[in-house]
Parts: C-alpha cells; sequence; structure tokens
C-alpha cells in the first residue's frame, strides 16, 4: 500500500511539472503569435505606405511626361515661327 501511495505522489508531481511546461508553451506559443501578427500588420502598413509612394510617383511620372509633351509642342511651334519670321525677311 505505501508502495502504491508513493507512486501516486510520484505521479502527481509529473503531472503538475508536465501542467506547468504546458502552460509555459501555451504562453510561449501565444506570445510568438502576437508577436508574429504585429509583425503582419506593420508589413501591411509599409506595403499600404509603399503603395500610396507608387501612385504619387506614377502621378509625378504622368505629370512629366505631359509637361515634357507640351514643351516640344511648344519648341515646334517656336520653330515654326522663326522659320516664318526668316521666310518674312
Amino acid at each position: 500500500m505505501y508502495v502504491a501511495r508513493s507512486k501516486i505522489t510520484d505521479l502527481e508531481a509529473e503531472i503538475a511539472t508536465l501542467k506547468g511546461k504546458v502552460e509555459e508553451a501555451q504562453a510561449d506559443k501565444e506570445r510568438v503569435e502576437d508577436e508574429l501578427n504585429a509583425h503582419m500588420v506593420n508589413k501591411d502598413k509599409d506595403l499600404a505606405t509603399k503603395d500610396v509612394e507608387i501612385v504619387e510617383l506614377k502621378h509625378r511620372l504622368f505629370e512629366a511626361h505631359d509637361k515634357n509633351e507640351s514643351l516640344e509642342i511648344d519648341l515646334e511651334v517656336e520653330k515654326v515661327k522663326v522659320e516664318t519670321a526668316k521666310e518674312t525677311k
């Protein structure tokens, strides 16, 4: 009877130790999940910021392209004026 009681006590102690380890592992798992979620949120924010930056850069590129075309047209107009003025003289 004493041996059986001793075994039961040992097993109960082992169960308590294993429960502690399981709780620690669960806490570690939750901590890692929280860190991963925070990391993903930061990455999403970074991506959103980059998307806005890309849109702005595309807008500036189109504006520069339009301005370039306008300047080319103005240059052609000035060339025609100069040629017309030369022909008039």
